[in-house]
């Protein structure tokens, strides 16, 4: 083949990887992540398997294609480096309760295969964590194709063995009264698990008997009802703190994306919303979206916490990227970023700066490997 015709399959390969990296990165920001420069570089090793595929033009999932199947995986692949704080349970998968952390100490160099300790704990706490949340999805009715997203989602992070995770996933609900606890329960994951449990409940507003579910699962796993009342208050505030930065979010998508309205703006807004937004809120908000009302920039986002503005300009800028533009259109985006970024109070270009390095970087190195 000549170096032209060589050129230009690398050039396509790249182009196709550029935007399974930028729906990646949106869901590193989404996820209120402690560190996202950490997280993202973990990305490139836990999601090596999508990015080869994607510039082999093979099978791979994606954000703008199948959101949900793309969910489930990217929550499986940050579970051990960075578990989205949004998605119920994952303070739970914090306390080690996933397997895909894999071996470690001086087993680590022999074998990337868990302990058996290991494996009995997370099918113990996670199996509980799961049956829990789907007993509280279900304390007001069917679940619903997002619960049942959610519940696949903590499922595939516990990171169990094939067998383990599909016996576990057709389950039929367990009632919170009906669960079986073991009596010498981990404080602490009894306690992850109770707050990951109000934060389903509260997702699409508070039902009495999703309150009543959680009591009754946290009176099950001996958690003191001082922690009880403690864990529902800090889902709330939790739930209202994303509901801010969430709607900043979706208006910075729809601002910087405005002449992809309709078609590709309308729609990574929308799936921002859903990482974003809790349910609750959703509607409200994406309102505007499906009708097609401009973004005015009028510092309605003004106030918001440091880094939940790295987090929406950050989001924002990836976004923006999915679609691979040219240095020109990058140059415009560029100029509609910094406007964005003034009205909500933000001086500081490290969002966008952190998306840029991480992606150039990630392409550079695939480019080296297509010589």
């Amino acid at each position: 083949m000549p170096p032209a015709a060589d050129a230009n399959v690398a050039t396509h390969a790249l182009d196709r990887l550029v935007g399974v990296l930028a729906e990646d990165a949106i869901f590193v920001l989404a996820s209120a992540s402690r560190d996202a420069r950490e997280a993202l570089e973990a990305l490139l090793q836990r999601r090596s398997q999508a990015y080869a595929a994607a510039v082999q033009g093979l099978a791979y999932t994606r954000m703008t294609a199948k959101f949900e199947t793309w969910l489930v995986d990217m929550v499986r692949a940050m579970a051990p480096v960075a578990p989205a704080a949004w998605l119920p349970m994952m303070e739970m998968v914090r306390e080690k309760v996933t397997l895909e952390i894999g071996a470690r100490g001086l087993r680590s160099l022999f074998s990337n295969k868990p302990s058996d300790k290991d494996l009995t704990r997370v099918k113990r706490y996670g199996s509980l964590g799961v049956r829990v949340l789907r007993g509280v999805f279900a304390a007001d009715g069917a679940l619903d194709p997002e619960e049942r997203t959610l519940v696949a989602s903590v499922i595939g992070a516990l990171g169990l063995p094939d067998g383990d995770a599909q016996a576990l996933a057709a389950e039929p609900i367990i009632r919170p009264e009906a669960l079986d606890v073991y009596v010498d329960m981990d404080a602490v994951v009894s306690r992850a698990i109770v707050r990951g449990a109000w934060v389903a409940a509260a997702w699409d507003a508070l039902d009495p008997r999703e309150e009543q579910a959680v009591q009754l699962a946290a009176q099950k796993m001996g958690v003191p009802a001082e922690e009880v009342e403690a864990g529902r208050r800090e889902a709330l505030e939790r739930i209202e703190a994303r509901r801010r930065v969430g709607a900043a979010a979706v208006d910075a998508v729809r601002y910087l994306l405005s002449d992809r309205c309709p078609g590709l703006g309308i729609q990574l807004s929308a799936l921002t919303a859903t990482l974003m937004l809790p349910k609750r809120w959703r509607d409200e908000i994406l309102a505007g979206v499906g009708q097609g009302a401009p973004v005015v920039l009028s510092k309605r986002h003004a106030g918001l916490h440091a880094d939940d503005r790295m987090a929406a300009l950050g989001i924002a800028w990836a976004a923006a990227l999915v679609d691979s533009p040219s240095l020109g259109r990058r140059a415009l985006l560029r100029a509609r970023w910094e406007r964005l970024s003034q009205d909500l109070g933000e001086d500081d270009p490290s969002a966008r700066e952190l998306v840029e390095r991480w992606m150039d970087e990630a392409l550079a190195g695939i480019a080296r490997t297509l010589q």
